[in-house]
């Protein structure tokens, strides 16, 4: 504390009641670079020897640095404590990133659910023969785990090695197997984790979104609690933040960093370029394992597989043009973001059941002037699906507009179930979405009168509403009310 010596090692032993923050009253107020060497099997005697470095009163905040050797198989005890912190969050704030202070990411997590469907991913490709680093035979041998059922098929997942058993055989293989198998666990794992952030179903905790400018456009009291008098709010805000924009030198930097698993790509049809990283995988509806490559952008990135990244129109071209297309399409981007975020705020724990359970985002908006709302957002068709289901209007009121069904039916893959045994639901026709009246053939001459178009595909006539006239999807929805929305995946 006051700067003589350099380096401080202490064990459990000093991980309670002592001070080595850089507080303010301290001769040495630099900050702290604090390794975290062998955290052990408790979280909280973790978040103890974490706490001497970060305590009230400080110049500054530490760095905190989890350590591992390259031995893969030692991810296993950091994937402990990361579990472990996320339920301490879960239970004591509510919040799991308080508990690891941001300190692990959800791959750190090795026995979360989607470390567990990675694993069931792992099995398959194993017993399908889609790995290079192991054989089935190999992997049973050397880690005693049997894959297989009695008739040589795939066992069911429920009868599979769970993922803590998968984990501590792991350590027991040598280390070039150990790396070997924990990098192919790790790589389909990160796939499944991208796809799942990308569909919005990776809870990241509590997250803030802090705006340049905001306008709150409504706000509505859907539910007032009889006992307490609290209310559960609809708040929608007009936002403004400001672009996080990737350059040409940093995209070059990580495409120098990847080697030959780069390629530089532009799009023919619309002109715009991407880093695209080669040699990953991806996991389908089914768990069956796939190639995939990752698109890198100027804003965001996004996974696709490899077959339909080989169907577009992306082509490699020389590095000039790439750059050329890069730089311009940052420099034809507006700095600035402007969208409308609607939060349900407020008492949320007697309506929580009547809110989507997929895809549960929670925020905190955080205004210029300080102002700060927490709670759940929600997307245009959750917030009818919630007014619905409060009785504040009809179902088919909630669907009454066409921009709506067109945008959460077609974009976000909503189905609705229309009266008259009626389904409104996209179907992809010659590799585009359309969207389609299922057992509208009855109701054609009606459907037809309103706008709709019919075509014959394989034998079978199919009515389709055309997806530029939002007015024809409300004549729809008009005639046929709208009596059940299903959220993608239900």
């Amino acid at each position: 504390m006051d700067g003589r010596k350099r380096i401080l090692v202490f064990s459990d032993a000093g991980g309670t009641g002592r001070s080595y923050h850089a507080a303010l009253d301290a001769v040495n107020r630099e900050r702290r670079v604090h390794y975290l060497v062998e955290p052990g099997w408790r979280a909280d005697a973790a978040i103890q020897g974490l706490g001497r470095t970060h305590r009230t009163h400080q110049a500054c905040a530490p760095l905190f640095r989890p350590v591992t050797t390259d031995i893969h198989g030692e991810k296993r005890f950091l994937s402990t404590i990361a579990r472990r912190l996320d339920s301490l969050g879960a239970l004591t704030r509510g919040e799991r990133r308080l508990a690891g202070a941001g300190l692990f990411r959800a791959q750190d997590n090795l026995e979360s659910p989607w470390a567990r469907r990675a694993l069931l991913v792992l099995y398959g490709a194993l017993a399908w023969g889609e790995l290079t680093t192991f054989t089935l035979e190999d992997f049973q041998t050397k880690t005693g785990l049997s894959l297989m059922d009695a008739e040589g098929q795939l066992r069911g997942s429920e009868d599979l090695p769970p993922i803590n058993t998968f984990l501590n055989r792991l350590l027991a293989l040598q280390i070039a197997d150990q790396n070997a198998l924990f990098a192919e666990f790790e790589a389909i794992l990160s796939g499944v984790l991208e796809r799942a952030a990308a569909s919005g179903q990776l809870d990241h905790g509590v997250e803030d979104i802090a705006a340049e400018d905001l306008e709150v456009l409504s706000e509505e009291v859907v539910r007032t609690d009889a006992a307490t008098g609290a209310e559960t709010r609809l708040v929608t805000f007009s936002l403004r933040t400001r672009r996080e924009l990737l350059s040409a030198e940093a995209a070059l930097s990580m495409g120098e960093a990847l080697g030959s698993a780069a390629v530089y790509a532009v799009n023919g049809r619309s002109g715009r370029a991407a880093l695209v990283e080669l040699g990953l995988t991806t996991a389908d509806d089914n768990d069956r394992l796939l190639p995939a490559v990752r698109l890198r952008r100027p804003e965001g990135r996004s996974l696709e597989t490899a077959k339909v990244f080989e169907e577009s129109a992306w082509a490699a071209v020389e590095v000039s043009a790439w750059r050329e297309a890069w730089d311009a399409e940052v420099a034809a981007t507006d700095p600035w973001r402007s969208r409308e975020v609607t939060l349900a705020t407020g008492l949320l724990l007697p309506v929580w059941a009547r809110l989507p359970g997929r895809g549960a985002q929670v925020r905190r908006v955080k205004a210029p002037d300080g102002r700060r709302w927490l709670g759940r957002v929600l997307d245009p068709a959750q917030v009818a699906s919630l007014k619905s289901a409060l009785g504040l209007t009809s179902l088919a009121e909630a669907w009454s507009d066409g921009a709506l069904v067109l945008g959460e039916t077609v974009e976000r893959g909503v189905q609705l179930r229309l009266a008259g045994g009626l389904w409104l639901r996209r179907a992809r026709v010659m590799d585009r979405w359309r969207l389609e009246v299922v057992g509208g053939a009855g109701d054609r001459d009606a459907l037809v009168a309103l706008g709709c178009f019919t075509e014959i595909i394989a034998y079978t006539l199919r009515v389709f509403v055309p997806l530029d006239r939002p007015e024809v999807v409300a004549s729809v929805v008009a005639r046929h009310a709208v009596e059940q929305a299903l959220e993608p995946g239900a």
